[in-house]
């Protein structure tokens, strides 16, 4: 195995120096040497040389995606921010980028700055089931009645947009779960909710009736359903 490792460096090093001879001062060329310091955990090197490309062409979003990757692997999670930050004050339009900036904060564990990503991209896009999803999910994490109040209505929207959508079925359940479930709710919320869970209840029983698998999840949402009729009766 490591006379293998070392026959691909062998080849990546004289594919390099074939590459920088036939094409002296290509960026392309200097990327690829870039991701070869990469490859090797050479990161420093490959920063400054994704830093000496962009000095000549600031338009290169690629390398600033590179320079992101670079410090993620080396679990600089703040400057990782701190430039896709700045990268996205460029490219604004860039979803994946808001997506990977989203990410990076939930690693950081600052909620509300991930949810502000999913709000970017819903603007951008409100028709993606996804988006909506994932902002109700980031909601649903950082609790609290108002904010699982959102989570509902965000996952309620991502079924709509897709009914197929199981994530957002189960979330939807819980999120409507706890609503009714807090000392918070009035008695009208509290009975609204009730039947939004019963209605969740309902199509994730639907959605397993004619699978041939575990019926586990089922079971533990029906009883969940059962125990807040229960309390809310008491």
């Amino acid at each position: 195995m490591c006379y293998q490792i070392i026959l691909i460096k062998l080849g990546m090093k004289e594919c390099l120096e074939t590459l920088d001879k036939q094409f002296p001062g290509s960026f392309r060329v200097r990327k690829l040497r870039a991701m070869e310091f990469e490859a090797l955990d050479r990161y420093d090197d490959a920063l400054k040389l994704y830093e000496s490309i962009l000095q000549h062409d600031e338009s290169n979003s690629v390398i600033y995606k590179r320079k992101v990757a670079v410090l993620k692997a080396q679990n600089k999670i703040s400057e990782a921010v701190k430039e896709l930050t700045d990268y996205l004050k460029k490219f604004m339009s860039d979803h994946e980028a808001w997506m990977e900036l989203s990410d990076l904060y939930l690693m950081e564990q600052d909620y509300y700055k991930a949810a502000f990503c999913y709000e970017e991209l819903i603007l951008y896009n409100p028709h993606n089931h996804l988006y909506h999803q994932r902002y109700a999910e980031i909601q649903y994490t950082i609790g609290g009645l108002e904010n699982m109040e959102l989570a509902r209505a965000y996952f309620a929207q991502s079924i709509k947009l897709n009914p197929r959508n199981m994530r957002s079925l189960y979330g939807f359940f819980l999120a409507a779960t706890n609503v009714a479930a807090s000392p918070k709710c009035s008695a009208l919320k509290k009975k609204e909710n009730l039947k939004y869970a019963s209605w969740a209840a309902l199509k994730i029983g639907q959605k397993y009736q004619d699978q041939i698998c575990d019926d586990t999840h089922v079971k533990s949402v029906q009883g969940m359903l059962g125990l807040l009729t229960l309390n809310s009766s008491t």
